[in-house]
């Protein structure tokens, strides 16, 4: 779909005297130097290169003239020119065998510039230099082949025409003959016809000489001669030491042109044959492989002259000589041929004016859209190509969409917005009367007019609207004539033409006396051929011209990167706008919404890949480039699309968001390998692409059929939002979550728009609690973290569907009943209940209307559902509707439906809440069913568990309120609920239960309260008080035992015991003496304060023990990672005769846990080991081992840190007891048992302190060898951070001490 547009042309003179015969050109890639020999009209060979005259570049100046014998007025005697970059010179070749070597250093030195390197007698036929130049191979007069290296000592040398077909040789077994190949009409007898390669010859047009070509990496090279053994053309191809390889296949009047395609797959050659003229394809064994017709017309056949691929293999220019139309006289001529979808198209077909004869033509080295070419004039022309599609700069919705191709005379035309057409096939085809230089859209917002140029006319056609029907000829005039006031640009070729208003074009040419190129404007009118043309020159050369038909934008880059804005109001005026860093062979133009501003803004894209807004770099990567609306969107080298929103943005704030594997990444889309981008459509969300074999495909970005879709609801245009969602696969929740105010505010709106009852079902049926713009659609390219949900979006779903249900029901229930339905099913939780009633009253009016709505609501909720909400209703009626619209069996519901009939009201209600599990439903309706059934009443209450609900419902009867309290209280002391069971008998006023209740709780305050109010006696009360003192001293409730001995015991030496023995020493002192029993301190205080002392000191010892080992432990283990532990590998025995692994195979080791960068191999293996890791037992065995911290394993290190932190926590909690020990030690002169312990302690406090921030530091924890593949990329990723215990901060020394 891309075209050859001729961007650069510079034009400069030789010399002022015509040239006969043919003309080479070399450059030297380094100082871009040319070089360009041609034999003048005294026999002499004259090499002229430019780059000599400081200032001008462009002007040629002759280095080297040597004599040279005539052959004729039309052969030249110049057989080669090549610059040899290892060497610095130029090398020139004769057919009289001379070689020579041309210095332009020595020239500027005024030294000698040709060195003769040598002669060869016979003289040379053809030669031909290595891609690298290392190597050279020439052909001489007696037709042997001498292959030498650079400084010409020969390596080989062999005779060109032998009998031997080569090394590689095909053999035949059979297989593809003839004779099994189908042949159509013809029929077998195709098989058997035998063809005559005997009476092969050679073609008239052939110049009897050989040639030479290598292919493009320099192992191979090949001969083309004419072989008198057969006297017919025969191409020999041999390897880089000169080896015969292969000897093509017979090929009748094959002909001498010859070039190996640089890529190396194809050498191309031509073949005369009587009805036709073709170029054909070699492949390196000789093969044919495939042709394509030149574009002859009658009576005047083209000679080929040389065909010669260009650097990157992508472009065949074909040197040709034609006659000139009703005249005796020949011209010389090059057409440029690309290839797309097997076929050949002709881009450019380069004749000059005034009947001149291109008498040489090369690419260049290094660039390969750039080409020297020399006339017969003796003018040298440099052109720079590139390549882009042609179709209109309208961003309005009405444009068609066309992208033209230009194919020799014709143009191909496919209006993309209404059809994809893969080529070569198209639309539309226009045929000119020449072959198509130039084709331009029209001013027009449609796109629907072009302006096609030709060697000789300027035709403007109407196209059709959606590609359908033929192209209308609207006006043609002839190219302006040429004469003596615009002959120094009239006669150079037209380029960058542009249709820019309704009466006027656009184009440039260069103009060879001002050195520089012309801006011609060219008025015309459709009703006559007249034109005029007004030239202004540029200060430069202009390297594009671009019109903006929206903007109406009409701009020109020069080659240096300057882009100016073109005025044509009057004389033609340059304002310039800026400059690109580099040239950009493609330019756009476009404004961004930004206030008021019309600023115009340029987008730019160099061959270097490098795209710019204005002067700003967005993308280093960028391949192609397309302006929608206001979307910039371009292709890149790694195979993606992205997406770049001119909207509501500055230029300076423009800027490309990382790409991201984020599936809902509206700003990327992933391409196929080598994509490029066509042109995107404007009123439908398409973006074409061509991939690299040359097929079409259309895609639907995200990001255009979003921008679509919040268009359209911004416009209130519900209904196209709605379908280009649906189409386009897009979650219907964005018609809500784009603007919530807007959809609830025109709700209505919405249904009026989309009335169908499946789309309303389909909106419904998709609802989500969910902020999609946040979660799935989030513009220009924004993380999640970025963006904050809409309000209320948790109770979205009921909002909507309580707004669409009030907007149904005000339009017809009957109309609307599935989508009614819809709303109630879809609320959150489903109200099901709500529209089986609906269904119920449709039930009463229309019986039909309610079956078919019965039907959706079971496609819907399962029929079950529906069966036990209708039966829960209680809606005899409707529960058959549904189980006959289910077609349930009749033998499941109808025996259970009799049976229900039979009992009362409530008892039968009871039947039905029990069987849909509704217990404490059916308890309430069997509590109304009277009191005879309250036995069973009281077993369904104990099945269940309801007795809150059964003394709900029986608050008010005391009689049956009471034993249900029994039972509770009873159910209660059998699952140890002691407390709680005290309590409910105290509510039945059952003491004895609820004291004994008590007592087994430990609630010695209510146990003694119940005492006293049964009249217990001292006696009782007193055993009833060593029984909880007892159970308070099993439960180290020291405190309350004590204040139980005191106050309802009344034994002072037990309550001091049970202090003693709870560490309150205080407490113990204070009683002791409040009681007038101060031998207690003797007898039971201090003995036990030293226990207690003994006791603490014992305990620090053994913590500092602790500490000192596990944290020596875990400095060792983070210097030195633990031994690999053959048990933490699980053992698949599935595994040990597979014997798919090669010797090579790296296999996953537990050693993989502890390194933290990410390998091929440990991401395969986890993997691979994910069907392990979903086993559950495997998972909980390994927690046990991770729990136990087994010395060696990899979990050891996760032991040690978190017993550390218990230590920690418990050394805080110590401080309480230590300052309630050290406090109670002094009264009793334990002074230094009191600072030797505070010290220690202190000692150890301050060791956990000092060793707190190299401990608790985060740690790369071992993750689960049966963790899911995200868990284990998440702890490879980052470090679990370690929680760091906090010591309080508590007073518990003594500072006497």
């Amino acid at each position: 779909m891309r075209n050859l547009e001729l961007l650069g042309h510079r034009v400069s003179n030789l010399t002022s005297h015509h040239i006969k015969g043919h003309s080479l050109v070399t450059t030297d890639p380094e100082s871009f130097t040319t070089y360009v020999a041609y034999e003048d009209t005294h026999s002499n060979i004259r090499v002229v290169a430019d780059h000599s005259v400081p200032g001008d570049d462009s002007v040629f100046v002759e280095i080297a003239r040597c004599p040279s014998m005539k052959i004729s007025d039309h052969v030249s005697s110049i057989l080669s020119l090549d610059y040899i970059a290892d060497l610095q010179v130029v090398c020139l070749c004769t057919v009289h065998g001379d070689i020579m070597l041309l210095s332009k250093d020595r020239f500027e030195k005024g030294e000698e510039t040709v060195e003769i390197i040598g002669s060869v007698d016979s003289g040379i036929l053809a030669l031909s230099w290595s891609p690298d130049q290392d190597l050279v191979v020439l052909v001489t007069g007696e037709k042997k082949v001498l292959e030498m290296t650079q400084d010409f000592d020969t390596i080989t040398e062999f005779h060109l025409h032998v009998e031997d077909q080569g090394e590689g040789v095909q053999h035949s077994v059979g297989w593809g003959k003839k004779e099994t190949q189908f042949h159509g009409r013809a029929g077998k007898a195709a098989a058997l016809e035998k063809v005559d390669v005997s009476k092969f010859g050679t073609s008239e047009d052939d110049d009897q000489k050989p040639r030479i070509a290598w292919r493009g990496d320099g192992t191979f090279f090949t001969v083309s001669d004419i072989d008198p053994n057969r006297s017919a053309r025969v191409i020999r191809i041999y390897n880089r030491e000169g080896t015969l390889q292969n000897t093509s296949e017979p090929v009748d009047k094959l002909e001498s042109a010859l070039d190996w395609r640089p890529s190396g797959n194809l050498i191309v050659s031509s073949q005369r044959l009587p009805h036709r003229h073709d170029i054909v394809f070699f492949e390196r064994n000789g093969l044919r492989h495939g042709e394509f017709t030149l574009r002859e017309t009658a009576g005047l056949k083209q000679k080929v002259l040389e065909v010669s691929w260009n650097a990157d293999s992508t472009i065949l220019a074909i040197w040709i000589e034609s006659a000139i139309l009703n005249t005796t006289k020949t011209q010389k001529s090059v057409q440029l041929w690309t290839t797309k979808n097997y076929h050949w198209y002709m881009k450019q077909h380069l004749v000059l004016s005034e009947n001149k004869s291109i008498i040489g033509f090369s690419w260049d080295i290094e660039d390969a859209l750039k080409a020297h070419m020399i006339s017969c004039t003796g003018e040298y022309h440099c052109l720079n190509y590139n390549l882009d599609v042609f179709s209109s700069t309208s961003t309005d919705d009405s444009n068609s969409g066309y992208a033209a191709v230009i194919d020799g005379a014709n143009i191909l035309l496919t209006a993309f917005a209404y059809q994809n057409v893969p080529p070569p096939m198209c639309s539309l085809t226009i045929t000119a009367e020449n072959n198509v230089q130039l084709v331009s859209f029209g001013p027009d917002l449609s796109g629907r007019r072009i302006v096609a140029a030709t060697n000789e006319k300027i035709v403007i056609y109407q196209l059709p609207e959606k590609g359908f029907g033929k192209a209308e000829t609207q006006a043609s005039f002839n190219l302006p004539k040429i004469d003596a006031s615009n002959r120094s640009y009239a006669a150079n070729i037209i380029r960058q033409l542009r249709w820019i208003k309704e009466d006027t074009l656009i184009y440039c040419q260069y103009d060879t006396e001002l050195n520089t190129d012309m801006v011609c404007i060219v008025q015309f009118s459709s009703g006559n051929d007249r034109t005029s043309v007004t030239a202004v020159p540029f200060d430069g050369s202009i390297g594009r011209i671009y019109f903006n038909v929206n903007c109406q934008d009409l701009v020109i880059e020069s080659m240096e990167g300057s882009v100016y804005e073109v005025s044509i109001q009057g004389k033609p005026e340059f304002t310039q706008l800026l400059d690109f860093p580099n040239f950009c062979p493609w330019i756009a133009t476009t404004r961004i919404n930004q206030s008021n501003e019309s600023e115009i803004v340029l987008v730019g894209l160099t061959d270097r890949s490098k795209l710019y807004v204005n002067d700003n770099l967005i993308s280093a990567s960028a391949t192609s480039f397309f302006l929608r609306h206001n979307w910039l969107v371009f292709s890149t080298t790694n195979h993606s699309a992205r997406f770049l929103s001119l909207e509501n943005v500055s230029v300076n704030d423009l800027k490309l968001p990382d790409e991201a594997n984020d599936a809902y990444d509206e700003t990327s889309r992933r391409l196929e390998r080598g994509s490029k981008i066509v042109i995107a459509t404007h009123h439908k969300p398409s973006l074409i692409l061509q991939m690299p074999r040359g097929n079409l495909e259309t895609v639907s970005p995200r990001a255009f059929v979003l921008a679509t879709i919040r268009d359209s609801l911004k416009h209130l245009d519900f209904r196209s939002a709605f379908i280009a969602c649906r189409k386009n696969r897009i979650d219907l929740n964005i018609l809500y979550d784009d603007c919530p105010e807007r959809f609830t505010e025109h709700i209505h709106t919405f249904i009026q728009q989309v009335p169908e009852s499946d789309y309303l079902n389909l909106f419904l049926s998709n609802l989500r609690n969910e902020d999609t713009t946040v979660t799935m659609y989030r513009r220009g390219g924004k993380n999640a973290d970025e963006l904050t949900a809409a309000q209320g979006v948790e109770n979205k779903v009921n909002t909507i569907c309580e707004a669409v249900r009030t907007v149904l029901v005000q339009l017809g229930t009957e109309r609307y009943i599935q989508s009614i339905l819809s709303t109630y099913v879809r609320s959150s939780p489903p109200d099901v209940e709500s529209a089986m009633s609906l269904l119920s009253e449709l039930r009463e009016k229309n019986f039909a209307a309610a079956e078919d709505a019965l039907k959706y609501t079971i496609f819907l909720c399962k029929a079950d559902l529906l069966y036990n909400v209708a039966l829960g209703m209680y809606n005899f009626p409707l529960v058959l509707m549904v189980a006959q619209q289910a077609q349930m069996d009749p033998k499941e519901y109808l025996p259970f439906l009799q049976e229900l009939k039979n009992f009362e009201t409530y008892y039968q209600r009871f039947k039905i809440d029990d069987h849909l599990k509704r217990y404490k439903k059916a308890l309430k309706n069997l509590s109304l069913a009277g009191d005879k059934h309250f036995d069973e009443l009281l077993q369904y209450m104990q099945t269940h568990d309801l007795y809150t609900t059964a003394i709900e419902e029986y608050a008010t009867k005391k009689a049956q309120k009471t034993t249900i309290l029994n039972l509770y209280g009873e159910h209660l002391l059998f699952k140890t609920q002691f407390e709680e069971a005290g309590i409910i008998f105290t509510l039945a006023s059952n003491s004895e239960k609820a004291l004994e209740s008590y007592r087994m709780a430990g609630c010695w305050r209510e146990t003694f309260s119940i005492a006293n109010q049964l009249k217990y006696t001292d006696e009782e009360i007193h055993n009833l008080a060593y029984d909880m003192i007892e159970y308070l001293k099993e439960k180290r409730r020291y405190l309350e035992a004590a204040t139980v001995a005191n106050d309802y015991a009344k034994d002072i030496e037990e309550a001091v015991d049970c202090l003693v023995k709870g560490s309150h020493w205080k407490e113990a002192q204070r009683v002791s003496y409040a009681h007038q029993r101060a031998d207690l301190i003797e007898t039971h205080v201090k003995p036990g304060l030293i226990e207690g002392f003994t006791q603490v000191e014992d305990d620090i010892d053994e913590m500092m023990a602790q500490f000192h080992k596990q944290s020596t432990r875990l400095v060792e283990l983070r210097t030195r990672k633990p031994d690999l532990a053959v048990d933490n590998l699980v053992n698949d025995e599935a595994l040990d005769n597979i014997d798919m692994f090669s010797d090579t195979t790296s296999m996953y080791s537990q050693f993989t846990r502890y390194t933290s960068a990410s390998s091929r191999v440990s991401s395969v293996s986890s993997q691979s080991s994910a069907r392990s890791r979903k086993t559950s037992k495997l998972r909980r065995k390994e927690e046990r081992k991770r729990a136990r911290g087994k010395k060696g394993t990899v979990f050891e290190e996760e032991y040690i840190v978190n017993s550390l932190r218990k230590l920690y926590e418990k050394a805080s909690l110590m401080q309480n007891d230590m300052a309630q020990l050290v406090r109670a030690l002094i009264p009793f002169e334990y002074i230094e048992e009191a600072r030797a312990i505070q010290n220690k302690f202190d000692k150890f406090l301050q060791e956990l302190e000092t060793a707190l921030p190299t401990i608790f530091v985060p740690l790369q924890l071992v993750v689960s060898r049966f963790a899911s593949i995200e868990e284990y990329e998440a702890a490879v990723k980052e470090p679990q951070q370690v929680e760091k215990p906090v010591t309080a901060k508590i007073d518990w020394k003594l500072q006497l001490l």
